[in-house]
């Protein structure tokens, strides 16, 4: 009775895979809207099907196998439209565009689809997304992430910097994303004398005026440094001090899925979260977007 009981076992298992060798080939994907088509990043989809991958800098086109497949560079990652993919690999593609999923199939593996997917209860609890250090170069490739997922977030930028790209400051103004005063050249504010902290925040804000035509009234000191003397300075400006409750440390760059984790565990309805304008944070953005949808929170800018 006993090898008949094993025997039946055996048999359940080697049908459904083992249970464990099934899931290894699966992966969601989370698709980006971008330029009237859906993305999605080449690299990991290479890697998990298995195919060999290599860029043109000649023809400024990815190879995945044999097949060129142009695309564009998204929060610094190579990104190719859905459909086009599925022909380069010569995949069986199921999309539904009205569900905004679908799945596309290669051999024995399995991708799963899906486009952003926003709470839908009405009023949903809100959390913010707020960026440090700022303009930077990865900055474009925020925004770019911002606005595919039309999330409103806030920058609280360096007058130095804003100074050095001019045009990244007034685009981050210009696409509707709330601004902040962090001093004009990030030092640890309560080491200075107080006339020397009063004219770091003020070059700041007139730097915001010529700029980009407004003057932020949220301010948040570098490195969190305050003290009383600091306090009277930004109040006598009629500036509101912003903390955060959220600080994934994105500047040791700890990747995307410790970042994810750590903020699922920390989040919360009203929590302000603290990011740097770096190249990782881009990348790692639309991974922890999507978590946060996916409890049901929404964004806003302070």
């Amino acid at each position: 009775m006993r090898r008949i009981l094993v025997f039946f076992i055996l048999l359940i298992l080697l049908f459904s895979g083992g249970g464990q060798g099934r899931e290894e080939h699966v992966m969601e994907t989370t698709l980006i809207p971008f330029a009237e088509g859906m993305y999605l990043p080449l690299r990991p989809v290479a890697d998990f099907f298995e195919l060999p991958l290599h860029w043109d800098a000649i023809e400024k086109k990815a190879y995945i196998g044999n097949q060129g497949i142009e695309g564009v560079l998204f929060a610094g990652t190579f990104h190719v439209p859905l459909v086009e993919l599925a022909l380069a690999v010569q995949g069986d593609l199921d999309w539904s565009s009205e569900r905004g999923e679908g799945l596309l199939f290669f051999e024995d593996r399995t991708l799963e689809l899906h486009l952003p997917r926003p709470p839908q209860e009405e009023n949903p609890p809100t959390v913010y997304l707020t960026f440090d250090d700022g303009p930077t170069e990865a900055t474009p490739f925020i925004l770019e992430v911002l606005n595919a997922y039309n999330v409103k977030a806030s920058f609280f930028l360096v007058g130095e910097n804003i100074l050095k790209r001019p045009e990244i400051a007034r685009e981050i103004v210009e696409r509707g994303h709330q601004v902040g005063n962090h001093s004009f050249t990030h030092p640890l504010l309560p080491e200075l004398s107080t006339v020397a902290m009063k004219h770091e925040l003020e070059l700041t804000q007139r730097a915001f005026r010529v700029i980009t035509g407004v003057e932020p009234f949220l301010f948040r000191p570098p490195y969190g440094g305050w003290s009383p003397e600091l306090k009277d300075i930004y109040e006598d400006m009629g500036m509101e001090l912003t903390w955060w409750h959220i600080n994934p440390q994105d500047f040791t760059n700890p990747g995307s899925k410790a970042m994810v984790n750590q903020i699922l565990s920390e989040l919360e309805p009203g929590a302000i979260i603290l990011f740097h304008c770096k190249m990782s944070t881009a990348v790692a953005l639309p991974a922890i977007i999507n978590a946060i949808w996916d409890r049901g929170y929404d964004f806003d800018s302070l």
